[in-house]
C-alpha cells in the first residue's frame, strides 16, 4: 500500500494593515517638502498644540515623530511616495521638452513668414546641440620631446635659483 505524498502545511497570510488617515497625512507632510521636519509635520497632522510657556511644539513631538519615520510600514510609504513623485516629474519635464520640439517642428513647416521658419528651425537645431562648436585637439607628443622638456625647465629653474 502507497502512501500519498504529504502535502505542505499552508498559512493564510494577512496583508499588512493599510496606514491609517494620520498617518498617511504624515507621509504627505513629509513628501511635499513644504514643512521643514518630521516634527513639524507630526504636530500639524496630529492637531498638537502650542505649549503655552514657549509657544513652541512640545518636545515629545519629537520623540512621536521619530518613532512614525522609523517604522518601516511609514519608512516604505515616504519611500513609495517620494520614488512616485520623482517619476512624475520626469515625465512631466519629458512631455514639456517633447510638445515645445513637436510644436516648433510645426511652426519650422507651415509658419507665414520665412523668418519665423528660419527661428523655428534654429532652436530646434540648438535643442539637439546642432551649431555647437567643440573642437578637441590633442596633441601627440613622443617620450623624446617630454624628456627634453623636462630637461629644459629643470635647467631653467636651477639657473633661476642660483642667479
Amino acid at each position: 500500500m502507497s502512501k500519498a505524498p504529504k502535502k505542505p502545511e499552508l498559512k493564510i497570510v494577512k496583508k499588512e494593515p493599510e496606514l491609517t488617515i494620520k498617518q498617511r497625512a504624515f507621509v504627505n507632510e513629509i513628501v511635499r517638502g513644504k514643512i521643514g521636519s518630521y516634527k513639524e509635520a507630526y504636530a500639524k497632522v496630529y492637531d498638537v498644540q502650542l505649549t503655552a510657556k514657549t509657544g513652541k511644539i512640545p518636545k515629545w513631538c519629537e520623540v512621536e515623530a521619530s518613532k512614525l519615520v522609523a517604522s518601516p510600514k511609514i519608512a516604505l510609504s515616504i519611500k513609495r511616495a517620494i520614488e512616485r513623485k520623482e517619476s512624475g516629474l520626469i515625465a512631466s519635464s519629458l512631455r514639456t521638452k517633447n510638445y515645445v520640439i513637436e510644436q516648433l517642428y510645426n511652426q519650422s513647416i507651415s509658419a507665414d513668414t520665412s523668418a519665423s521658419k528660419i527661428r523655428a528651425l534654429e532652436l530646434l537645431g540648438k535643442s539637439v546641440a546642432l551649431f555647437s562648436d567643440v573642437v578637441e585637439t590633442k596633441e601627440a607628443r613622443t617620450t623624446i620631446d617630454i624628456e627634453q622638456d623636462i630637461e629644459e625647465r629643470l635647467i631653467s629653474l636651477l639657473d633661476q635659483s642660483e642667479g
